[in-house]
């Protein structure tokens, strides 16, 4: 990737951590979007010369939550999928060992925006009676939003999307990634989904209020 892009990416998520939330918000949109810009314009370059190596090419990156909560699984997939990436997970020693798969500059975009959400919603719960229930109900609403997110992004009747093509960007993503966890872990396991246990209903309910005030 341009190293002038790389610059520019790392700066906007320097200013997701600001304590201004609209900044914050706006910072995390620009980058969104400019990482996305990008991926098209190479994109097209690679489809011109396919035999082309570069910082572009799939790979993966590991990174590691102080956290084994299954919420924090969920939300650094839900950020990896948003960021043009995939995600598997290890846990053990209440911890969890992340692995996002995508382009360097993907990868690392989503590792720093999942360690943003997480770290937002641990600040937020510190004075929550139950942290647990909080962490879960504000995981799980900022989870929705950044699904919501990739669905608009993914949606080919959106006309905003149309001109951008990110349609046809996530789908060509995905085909990579796909094909790369296979040739580099063959047949992972599936993890059937069940549903969370929330201790506190009171506190759940705030978290998923206040998940609507982190700026994504």
């Amino acid at each position: 990737m341009n190293i002038k892009v790389v610059d520019k990416i790392q700066k906007l998520l320097a200013l997701t951590e600001s304590s201004n939330e609209h900044e914050a918000a706006l910072a995390a949109e620009k980058a969104h979007e400019l990482l996305a810009e990008h991926n098209l314009s190479m994109a097209q370059v690679e489809s011109a010369n396919k035999s082309q190596k570069s910082k572009e090419h799939v790979g993966h990156t590991s990174a590691t939550s102080n956290l084994g909560a299954r919420w924090v699984r969920n939300l650094w997939q839900a950020t990896a999928r948003l960021y043009f990436c995939e995600y598997l997970y290890n846990r053990g020693n209440h911890k969890t060992y992340h692995t996002v798969i995508g382009s360097e500059a993907n990868t690392v975009t989503a590792c720093h925006m999942a360690e943003y959400f997480t770290q937002s919603i641990v600040k937020m719960s510190k004075d929550s009676s139950s942290q647990g229930s909080f962490r879960t109900g504000c995981a799980l609403g900022l989870v929705r939003r950044i699904n919501e997110l990739r669905r608009l992004a993914q949606d080919k009747s959106t006309t905003a999307t149309n001109k951008s093509n990110l349609p046809a960007l996530y789908e060509q993503t995905q085909e990579q990634l796909n094909s790369y966890i296979s040739d580099t872990w063959g047949e992972l396991k599936n993890v059937p989904s069940r549903n969370f246990s929330i201790a506190d209903a009171d506190a759940y309910s705030a978290g998923r209020k206040a998940a609507n005030t982190i700026g994504l």
